[in-house]
Formats: structure tokens, sequence, C-alpha cells
């Protein structure tokens, strides 16, 4: 960086929490808490920041937290976000290495979530030793803007379960995987709620649900799906969002990859919103040393 920026972690304080929201504002201008709530959010301590500071001001922000679902612990770089008169210094890269020596003691690995059509925050995690995983759609219901559409399942009935337990004969068989997105826990910080799809009293399909509430929003994201039919699939996305009002949250949001053409059209038949191509970005930790960003 070449004019001096410290980047450390948010002290907790209201005057770290309003210079958070203006960056914010100035970059996603999506975040609906005011600074008070960001403050204590993040007081709660199941998601970490850390700032970029400079000219005494905060000029761009990162968010993280840990999860552990049926594919191990992951360490979530949440929400990336530099100030547009400071992009292009080096900022964000000294912000992810920051957010990721902070999962260190959480999980072995790291990933995030970067729209294709925003190169420049891809480039940073790269530089860092990121590399892209899966090209997924980015799939949103939102309580409010959207309506549940129809569906028909017919003899395929959806339950909570208490363990992942009750998945044994389903991950065994490993029917039809796909890989989804990540998020904050929904029962213990980090762990997840599991759905099951039962057809004429048989396993049929799963979903991992995970809980999240972000500095931009409250919902939950189905982190893996498993169906042994379309319509299996369209019973768990139905009962995903189900759930979410029951719990009283407000969006559900799925992160499908690519090649999975009609877990997509499910989504889109449910009357869930695309928002785009994203790239998944992963790497171990902790991660290597490079000159890159230095």
């Amino acid at each position: 960086m070449r004019e001096a920026v410290i980047i450390r972690p948010f002290d907790g304080s209201l005057a770290d929490a309003e210079g958070l929201l203006e960056v914010e504002r100035a970059t996603f201008d999506e975040s609906p808490y005011a600074a008070a709530e960001v403050r204590a959010m993040l007081a709660r301590g199941t998601q970490r920041a850390w700032l970029a500071v400079g000219q005494d001001q905060v000029i761009g922000f990162v968010a993280a937290f840990g999860t552990h679902g049926l594919a191990g612990p992951y360490w979530e770089i949440d929400l990336l976000a530099v100030h547009p008169d400071w992009t292009g210094r080096g900022v964000a890269t000294h912000l992810i290495r920051a957010a990721a020596a902070g999962g260190v003691r959480s999980a072995p690995r790291a990933r995030a979530v970067v729209a294709t059509n925003n190169p420049g925050s891809a480039r940073a995690f790269m530089r860092t030793g990121f590399r892209r995983g899966a090209l997924c759609e980015l799939f949103i219901f939102r309580r409010g803007n959207h309506t549940l559409r129809p569906w028909t399942a017919v003899g395929v009935a959806v339950r909570e379960v208490a363990s992942p337990g009750e998945l044994a004969p389903l991950l065994a068989e490993e029917v039809a995987p796909v890989e989804l997105a990540g998020g904050n826990s929904g029962g213990s910080p980090g762990d997840p709620t599991f759905l099951l799809a039962e057809r004429k009293g048989q396993p049929a399909g799963y979903a991992e649900l995970i809980q999240v509430q972000t500095l931009l929003y409250r919902g939950v994201w189905i982190e893996s799906l498993a169906a042994s039919s379309p319509p299996v699939s369209a019973a768990l996305v139905h009962g995903a969002v189900n759930w979410a009002v029951r719990v009283g949250l407000d969006e559900v949001g799925m992160l499908v990859p690519e090649r999975a053409l009609s877990l997509r059209q499910t989504f889109q038949a449910a009357g869930f919103e695309s928002l785009g191509a994203f790239d998944w970005m992963v790497a171990g930790l902790p991660l290597p040393d490079s000159p890159a960003d230095r």
C-alpha cells in the first residue's frame, strides 16, 4: 500500500460501526442495519470484522465467520469492501489476509463467493492464495419481494431431523449431491439444520440449512442438497422456505453449480430470483506467504 493504511480488528465502538457502514453505503448499499445494530451483531462473536483505516477514517472492511457442516469446517470470508476512493492500492489483499489469519484456529480451509462481474475482487483473493472453485448461479428468495409458487410432489414428505445420522442411507449412496452455499448456524454457531425428504416412507433426499445473520441480511443458506428426482428437489426447496418462515428469517439463498441444470430450473420454478453468476474462491489455511500483496 503506497499510503499509510492500518489493518486492525473491529474495536467494538460505535465509531467503528459507523465507519464500516459508511464504506458499505459507498459500495454495496444494502445493509438494513443502524450502527448500533452492527456493533451489537459483531459483539456477539459469531462473526468478526477487520477494518482498513487511512487518513484517520475507515476506508475498507472485511467480515468472516466459521461454519461446520457435512463437508467439514470452513472459515467464510463473507463480505469484503473498499471505498471507491481507495481501490487499486492493495487494501483488499491486506484485508483478506487479516481475515484469513483470524480463521486459522477455526478451520483448515477458507472460502468466499465473488461475482463474475467483479474481477477486481477475484484478483485480490487470488493474489493472497485463493483459487477459483465451482462456477455457480445465485438464487434468492426474499419474503415480501417474492411469492412461493405452487408445486406438486405426490407422496413426498419433508421433515426436520434431529441429527445427520438419519441421513446415513443417503450419504452412503451419494444421492445426486450438489454443493451450495455456506453461512452461520441454524442451531449452535456454524452448525446446520437438516431436512429429510421421504417418499413412500423411504429416504429420498435431504437439504442442509445454515442460518446466517450477516452485515447485509438475516436468512438461511442451503449448504448442500441431494435428491433422487426433481420432484424431491422441489419438495426440499419449498421445505427450506417454510423452515425459514417458521424461525422468522426473511431470506433463503442458494448457490447452484452451473452444471446442475435441473436444480436451477427447480429454483426458478419455485419463484426464486437469479442474481447472476458467482465463483467460489477457496484456499487452505494458513494462506501462503506471497510478495504479490506486499
